[in-house]
């Protein structure tokens, strides 16, 4: 096995993830605006005591004042960032992103090893299938309302992150 890929959608795991705090660990308004997720906390929890082989995160453009983005390089993570739409608002190319750097990492990779996605919407079943297809083992990271279709994929293991929600997310402190 050459190691282990991991794979991570920003925005999936952190608006769903506001939803969790909301409705499983009942944060009030205040504090759900003040979720974040603690994306060092987050690449220990997949990663466990396993070695790296590559860590891609995308997401959209966060604000310019946002110093988190800068410092996922320290912890060895790639940010591959994207503009929102101009007209609708709503994220553009993530999902295509992941999903080539998922098939990247197949055609890159001989051997198969271990691919690791946190993100819960089906657009990912494709890529995972072929994953399958070719003996590299998948794991799935998400919180609990994931897509059915990927959390029962045959072959694949998924992990619910609210299992590790404490180690995973923060509060941010409160604006003076």
């Amino acid at each position: 096995m050459n190691g282990l890929h991991l794979f991570m959608d920003s925005s999936n795991v952190f608006i769903e993830g506001q939803r969790v705090a909301r409705e499983t660990f009942r944060y009030d308004d205040p504090l759900v605006i003040r979720f974040r997720i603690n994306y060092g906390g987050l690449l220990d929890f997949v990663r466990g005591e396993r070695k790296l082989a590559e860590t891609v995160l995308v997401g959209s453009r966060p604000p310019q004042n946002d110093a988190l983005w800068n410092r996922l390089k320290t912890l060895g993570i790639e940010p591959r960032i994207f503009d929102r739409s101009f007209y609708s608002g709503r994220e553009k190319r993530v999902d295509a992103e992941l999903t080539n750097a998922i098939r990247d990492a197949l055609e890159d990779n001989p051997e198969p090893g271990t691919i690791a996605l946190v993100a819960g919407d089906a657009d990912y079943l494709p890529a995972l299938e072929r994953c399958l297809k070719r003996k590299w083992s998948v794991e799935l990271f998400f919180w609990a309302q994931a897509s059915s279709d990927l959390k029962r994929l045959p072959g694949a293991a998924f992990v619910d992150l609210a299992t590790g929600f404490d180690q995973i997310t923060f509060v941010a402190k409160e604006m003076a």
